[in-house]
């Protein structure tokens, strides 16, 4: 393939690839979770599914995640703000 193509088809990708991924959780926002010392498993952490299909599908931690990257203006959730969500320990 030569290197223009390349280039073409990488931006292509990129392309396609950077709206899914605002709309969408990742691994990497559940392994950020962890860093930030919360007892993360999987997507239900802040998601209603196990397989969250749709991004409308937040429990409250990931509605009050969802309203901080709003507020604040972010392009994807701070994990660290999960620091900050109301409830005790059982609720971390």
């Amino acid at each position: 393939m030569a290197p223009v193509t390349r280039a073409i088809v990488g931006a292509a990708l990129l392309s396609l690839a950077r709206p899914i991924g605002a709309a969408w959780a990742t691994v990497q926002m559940l392994t950020d979770a962890k860093k930030a010392g919360m007892p993360a498993k999987n997507c239900q952490y802040c998601h209603s599914e196990a397989m969250p299909k749709k991004p409308d599908s937040l429990n409250d931690r990931g509605k009050f995640l969802l309203n901080d990257m709003q507020t604040r203006q972010l392009k994807a959730p701070d994990m660290k703000k999960l620091n900050d969500f109301p409830g005790g320990k059982e609720q971390k």
